[in-house]
């Protein structure tokens, strides 16, 4: 597997991890928290949907 491929992969374990850590939150009752994080999830899945599609790995969704 080629460094952007792996990349892209430890992208989505990473986006992954900050839905679940965010979905924990809410659970906890700490909404603003949650919202905080939902926000910074927002802003990097548009970075990644903005790229063109050349520029994404096959793992990215």
């Amino acid at each position: 597997m080629d460094p952007f491929n792996k990349s892209g992969m430890a992208l989505q374990k990473n986006l992954l991890a900050l839905r679940k850590e965010r979905d924990r939150l809410k659970a906890l009752g700490k909404e603003e928290e949650a919202q905080r994080l939902a926000l910074t999830i927002a802003r990097m899945e548009a970075v990644v949907a903005g790229l063109p599609q050349g520029m994404k790995p096959p793992t990215l969704q």
